[in-house]
């Protein structure tokens, strides 16, 4: 597997965290359901976590 880096304009960062089992389980099944990998799923729930917070922001 290629991994991508900024000059290209891909993904060059690697993020790590834990989950219990039972977390990791739903979050898997989730994923299965919807169709994406694991990794999919949580980059896009972070980045739109991140963009809501920048929108509420610059609401106050």
């Amino acid at each position: 597997m290629k991994r991508f880096n900024s000059e290209s304009g891909g993904l060059d960062k690697k993020l790590s965290f834990r989950l219990d089992e039972n977390q990791f389980g739903e979050l898997l099944s989730w994923a299965r359901r919807e169709g994406f990998p694991v990794s999919t799923i949580v980059r896009h729930l972070v980045l739109r976590y991140r963009d809501d917070r920048r929108r509420f922001a610059k609401v106050m």
